[in-house]
């Protein structure tokens, strides 16, 4: 018998050893540093109602979690999902699947798409993501480049730094940044001060890991590295629209893998939409190559499963 129930604080550490298995632990490579999983859990674009939890025997099997995301156009839902190897092909993963799909629907009904994702190759995942009616909408590369030889960052003139600090104009500052640098983007997320203020000042979060870039006291730019164990990753840089095309981002790319150089990640990397021609450029010109492929898939969050 399998009971599927909502995530439990005293759950924390049968979750963690769940995403440590050997199946999973390279599917969800950035939940296995120190803190990671509390950082998850303390996302605010996640709803904590819609955690389900599959447990067997006494045993934490399965679990699903979206995250809830505000889009320029329309929102959407990403999911997470894993199942325990012993416990596949057993319909569990589809009862997950739904019965986030369902909550989502009861609890959010200005979201219109319903994601999920997964490092390819990976057979099952396209083929349990074809079973459930999705479409494939986008491949995303995970690049990285050699360690060592970080060319100096060179800052546009008139452009001075500042780094974490915690005040109401700050978390305004970084929103504001953030929601400009993206808003053309692919899935563009809207962020409000406090969504910027609690995602950064997660459990584990390096508050030294990112910097912003003002001109006069407009912030124009920003860079946020991260460490995932071994990997440590840019993992967002955006620039202001009125700050394009003047080295800007070149010069907060190479803040971060100097950062990271300095963390002593073994491996620096980014994730990028494979579709954004202009920051695959900047990264090759960097010495950034794809090493990985993670895919995208969505359906109407009013689909039910294909037949």
């Amino acid at each position: 018998m399998v009971e599927i129930r909502r995530f439990e604080a005293s759950d924390l550490e049968a979750l963690r050893d769940l995403l440590r298995q050997p199946e999973l632990a390279s599917e969800f490579d950035i939940l296995q540093a120190p803190h990671a999983v509390e950082a998850w859990i303390a996302d605010p674009y996640r709803d904590p109602g819609l955690h389900f939890m599959a447990w067997r025997d006494g045993r934490l099997v399965g679990f699903a979690s979206p995250y809830v995301l505000p889009g320029r156009d329309a929102g959407f839902a990403m999911t997470r999902l894993g199942v325990r190897a012993d416990a596949r092909r057993q319909g569990l993963g589809t009862a997950l699947l739904e019965r986030a799909s369902a909550g989502i629907s009861e609890r959010h009904r200005a979201i219109a798409e319903f994601c999920v994702s997964a490092w390819l190759p990976s057979p099952e995942a396209e083929t349990f993501v074809a079973r459930h009616g999705f479409q494939h909408t986008r491949r995303f590369w995970l690049m990285e480049r050699p360690r060592g030889a970080v060319a100096v960052p060179e800052w546009p003139a008139g452009i001075r730094l500042a780094g974490a600090e915690d005040s109401a104009r700050h978390f305004r500052d970084l929103s504001i940044v953030y929601n400009d640098s993206f808003e053309h983007h692919y899935h563009a997320i809207l962020a409000t001060p406090d969504q910027a203020r609690a995602l950064y000042t997660r459990p584990g979060f390096r508050t030294d890991g990112y910097v912003m870039a003002y001109r006069g006291e407009e912030c124009v730019g920003f860079c946020r590295c991260d460490l995932h164990g071994e990997r440590g990753e840019v993992s967002v840089l955006g620039t202001s629209q009125a700050a394009r095309a003047i080295g800007l981002g070149r010069a907060l790319l190479r803040w971060g893998v100097e950062w990271l150089e300095r963390a002593g990640t073994a491996r620096v990397t980014l994730l990028v939409d494979g579709e954004n021609e202009n920051a695959l450029r900047l990264y090759r010109s960097e010495g950034f190559e794809v090493v990985r492929t993670r895919a995208s898939w969505g359906r109407p969050i009013h689909s039910g499963a294909a037949a």
